[in-house]
Parts: C-alpha cells; sequence; structure tokens
C-alpha cells in the first residue's frame, strides 16, 4: 500500500511533466492535503481480476457440481439469488471472506429486511454449503462457516386443514361464476388442482410440472427434487375431477394445468399458489397455500393408520425424519385418543 506522499509525487509528476521542481512540490503538497482523510490503496487490476476470476470459477463449478448431485435447475438458481446477494452486499476479498462477515449479513436480513428466521437460516445453510464446498476444493484456505451454527426456530405445529375446510375449499372451486366456455375451464381446472393437491401430496412444483401423459388410471408420475421419479395416487375425487377437466379443454398442450385464455400456457408454480389462495379467500378459509394441502394429505393419512415409511414415500422424502413432523400429535388428536382410550 502506498502513502500518500509517495502517490501524490506519482500524480504531480504524471499530470505536471513539463513544469518545475518547484511547481511539482507545490501541487504535490496540495494533493496530499486533499487526500489527508482519505485511506488510499492503489488500484491493481492484476488483483481484483485474480480475486474475481476465483470467485466466478468457484460460484460456476459449485453450481456445476450441484447439478451433477441432482438438484434441479429452480435450486440452483435459488442458489445463485443468495449468493449473488451476499457477495453484492459484503465487499470483503473473496479469499479473506470471515465467520464475522457472515454472521453480520445475515443479522441484517434480520434487521434491515426483517427477514423470517426460517429465511435467515435457509440463507445461511446455503452459504455454508457453498463455502465448505470452496474449502473442501481448495479455493479458499479456511472454512468461514464452520463455527456458526444454524439459527434456531420456534418449533410450532402447523395445522392441515379440517375436513370441513377442504369442502369448502372443493365446492369454492367448482362454482362457475358465468355460463361462458372460459368459466367452466375455471372452475374444472382449480377443482381438479385441489383435489389432486390433497390427494397426492406433491409439492406445487411437481403439480405445476404435470403432463396429461404422466397420467394412466389412478397413478401420476411425478418428478421430485433431484429430478427423482415417483408413483403418487389419485383418489376417486381426483381422478374424477381431472376427467372433468379435460373433457372440457380443447387445447392441444401438454401440460395437465393450463390457463383457460388463449393461447392456454402451462401453469407456472406462482399461478397456482395465486389460484389457491384466492379460493380461500372467497371462501373465509385462513393461510390458504399448496403446501398446507401436502401437510394435510400427510397428516390425514398418518390419522387413519398408514405407515410413516409409506407416508414417506408418497410425499417423496429422502429421509424419513422428514416425514416424522407431520406425525406431531395436535391438542385434537390428543383430546379424541384421550376420550377413546382413557376411561
Amino acid at each position: 500500500m502506498q502513502t500518500h506522499k509517495e502517490l501524490a509525487d506519482r500524480l504531480a509528476k504524471r499530470l505536471l511533466e513539463n513544469f518545475t521542481s518547484d511547481q511539482i512540490r507545490l501541487v504535490t503538497d496540495n494533493l496530499m492535503i486533499l487526500l489527508e482523510n482519505f485511506d488510499i490503496t492503489e488500484k491493481t487490476t492484476a488483483i481484483v481480476t485474480q480475486d474475481s476470476d476465483i470467485k466466478t470459477r468457484a460460484l460456476q463449478m459449485f453450481f456445476v457440481s450441484k447439478k451433477m448431485e441432482g438438484c434441479t435447475d429452480n435450486t440452483i438458481q435459488y442458489y445463485g439469488l443468495i449468493l449473488r446477494q451476499f457477495f453484492k452486499s459484503v465487499n470483503t476479498r473473496f479469499e479473506d471472506i470471515s465467520a464475522d462477515d457472515i454472521r453480520i449479513y445475515i443479522a441484517r436480513l434480520a434487521i434491515e429486511s426483517k427477514l423470517s428466521k426460517t429465511t435467515q437460516d435457509n440463507q445461511l445453510r446455503v452459504l455454508k454449503s457453498f463455502f465448505k464446498w470452496c474449502f473442501g476444493e481448495g479455493y479458499i484456505k479456511q472454512q468461514p462457516t464452520i463455527n456458526i451454527k444454524c439459527i434456531k426456530q420456534e418449533k410450532r405445529i402447523k395445522k392441515a386443514f379440517s375436513e370441513t375446510e377442504l369442502e369448502m375449499l372443493r365446492q369454492t372451486a367448482g362454482q362457475v361464476a358465468k355460463n361462458s366456455f372460459c368459466e367452466k375451464l375455471r372452475s374444472a381446472r382449480d377443482l381438479a388442482i385441489i383435489d389432486t393437491l390433497f390427494s397426492t401430496g406433491v409439492r406445487v412444483s411437481e403439480l405445476a410440472n404435470m403432463k396429461i401423459s404422466d397420467i394412466s388410471g389412478d397413478e401420476i408420475i411425478v418428478f421430485g427434487k433431484g429430478e427423482k421419479e415417483r408413483v403418487v395416487y389419485l383418489n376417486a375425487r381426483a381422478k374424477l375431477s381431472i376427467q372433468q377437466y379435460l373433457e372440457i379443454r380443447t387445447d392441444s398442450n401438454k401440460a395437465l394445468f393450463i390457463s383457460v385464455h388463449k393461447p392456454f400456457n402451462q401453469l407456472e408454480k406462482a399461478s397456482i399458489e395465486v389460484i389457491v389462495r384466492k379460493i380461500g379467500e372467497k371462501c373465509g378459509v385462513e393461510n390458504v397455500h399448496p403446501h398446507r394441502f401436502r401437510r394435510s394429505a400427510a397428516t390425514l393419512a398418518l390419522n387413519r393408520g398408514m405407515p410413516i415409511e409409506q407416508v414417506s414415500k408418497m410425499l417423496g422424502h429422502e429421509n424419513i425424519e422428514t416425514t416424522t413432523i407431520y406425525a406431531r400429535s395436535s391438542d385434537e388428536n390428543v383430546k379424541a385418543s384421550h376420550k377413546k382410550y382413557v376411561i
């Protein structure tokens, strides 16, 4: 790092090549006065480029590694978004990033962005995964996240839909507002979405990617996390509502769930989330979102005696421990069991 005097001398000589030595000294002194309140680091293109190249290479190969592990494009895009936000916020040189840099970044997410503990922890997990990989591959000499613990969250039992709420959602989805093709298609589609979500317990991304050709009788092939294939099942309601929905359609789109207006594009994940939320708002059922149907399907199956390993397979969980969250008894279940078993 150059001193202010050395830098001022260099600037003066370059700018004033034809000036006398006294004139150069005068300009140098003034430059030093102007620069004394600044920390000056000479721009070294080689170092900046090298740091940028290392980081870019590490990011590229990290995403390649995740793809090879079976991560979907959506997951990789999510990782990329979080990592770009992190590097945009943290100005520390890539190889010098410390645990404190990461702790401060996460703290800012909580204080300034007011992100929930769940979101904070999700971002921290991505950073931990990235820097652990970078350390293992030799891109960095220290692993800054090794001593950073995951963020503790409140363990609350999230409620499934009651059978009454499910029926309210079904009836609302199946209502036809106007006697038009679009409205008939909309009501048939929305009812099929509700019934399929509950019958299969699929993720919303899996539902969005379903093709008509994936259906065979009462079975649907879905591609879950890591592009792993599994079979889920349609109950009588879901099978019938899909059949009635497909009978109304006149398009040639191969996707199962589409928009009701031309050109009848395949519904995306966000669109399905909006559809089910609006259905909930219309009938007065709170907190309606696709994952709650998944939770409800698992909870009801477990309550009715379906073995947890089968529920785990239905949901596409790699680890059965992930499924146990749905097996936590609610107060209502404990009360009902108490009446049944405790005399």
